[in-house]
């Protein structure tokens, strides 16, 4: 079991106490991806990405000045937004709209 640091304590929530903070952050140093930790620790993606943003965040305003700022970030947060699946809903709908858009737009551009 992993003990929690001062900043995992500053972290936690009642859903979310000091120990999973400090396993989230543990796996997140070792590079698994936001999705992964969500899966194996019963959360969210969001729900992930607000513990490592509460420890960041807690880590920063134990920081003095700018200097000890700039080494509190260990790269936690660096890929925060994950890219979607090929074939996600969300992509899907976005593709068909931008290609029903410009459906026709060859035939005005032939007309005038």
């Amino acid at each position: 079991m992993i003990q929690p640091d001062d900043f995992a304590r500053q972290a936690a929530r009642p859903r979310s106490p000091p120990e999973l903070v400090m396993a989230v952050v543990m796996l997140r140093r070792k590079r698994m991806s936001m999705r992964q930790i969500a899966e194996q620790h019963g959360l969210s993606m969001d729900g992930v990405r607000q513990i490592l943003l509460r420890y960041s965040k807690a880590q920063s305003s134990a920081a003095a000045d700018a200097e000890a700022d700039a080494e509190c970030d260990d790269g936690l947060m660096t890929s925060v937004r994950e890219t979607m699946p090929a074939g996600h809903p969300v992509w899907m709908n976005a593709i068909w709209t931008g290609l029903e858009r410009w459906r026709n737009f060859g035939d005005v551009v032939q007309r005038r």
